[in-house]
């Protein structure tokens, strides 16, 4: 596996770790602030894909609350 994307899944785990509750807007706009995003957004499909990688290596469960938005 890339350093990179093992660099960015620690990376999404520890903010939302630090956030205690985040939103994915706020994920992004954190995630602009990264030299990876290359100014880019954060698709919400990588996020996704991300947060699944994420429960598979380190057996953490990212949690999304569709209803207190």
């Amino acid at each position: 596996m890339a350093k990179s994307i093992l660099n960015r899944y620690i990376w999404l785990a520890d903010t939302v770790y630090r956030a205690g509750k985040i939103t994915f807007e706020e994920i992004n706009r954190k995630w602009l602030n990264t030299d990876w995003s290359e100014g880019k957004d954060l698709p919400l499909r990588t996020f996704h894909n991300h947060r699944k990688a994420i429960e598979d290596l380190f057996d953490i469960n990212i949690e999304c609350d569709h209803y207190n938005r």
